[in-house]
């Protein structure tokens, strides 16, 4: 999907489940061309009922807006269980885990769509899920110059 950084519509977010909360706390700032991406680590969802855990999350914005959100995802067995009825168990052998999170999986958002990136088979630091996720912003806005490690908050409210 290619979208166009200056007229791209702002993401409604009572859409999507699973889009991290923007109130926790950031993990680093990135200029992207003319726009901001703020990066997260193991930010709640917006809405608790989620199913999902986001291990890494990167929101894109222009002048203070949200148009676009790449995530790392896990499906969450425990709430998936409770949701469907299920035995967790049932879902670790379906799921081929011993551990209460599912594969992770990259996912793109924006106001209208929800794109899966496939199987993350990255590991989980911050500079390997950065570099995923940034990507995933350069090839959707077909961006060519690298994103800029901004120093601070004060730096990327411009």
């Amino acid at each position: 999907m290619f979208l166009d950084p200056d007229i791209q519509a702002p993401i409604d977010a009572l859409i999507w489940h699973s889009l991290p909360d923007e109130a926790a706390r950031p993990l680093q700032y990135w200029q992207i061309g003319s726009l901001v991406g703020i990066l997260y680590k193991n930010p709640p969802t917006r809405l608790p009922e989620s199913l999902v855990a986001l291990p890494y999350s990167l929101v894109v914005k222009r002048s203070h807006t949200s148009i676009l959100v790449v995530s790392l995802e896990m499906e969450d067995l425990r709430s998936l269980s409770q949701s469907l009825g299920c035995p967790l168990r049932q879902l670790q052998e379906e799921y081929q885990t011993k551990g209460v999170f599912g594969p992770v999986y990259g996912y793109l958002y924006t106001d209208e769509r929800r794109e899966s990136l496939g199987l993350y088979t990255g590991a989980l630091t911050d500079e390997a899920a950065a570099a995923f996720l940034l990507e995933a912003v350069l090839d959707t806005f077909d961006l060519i110059d690298d994103p800029v490690l901004l120093e601070g908050e004060d730096e990327a409210a411009r």
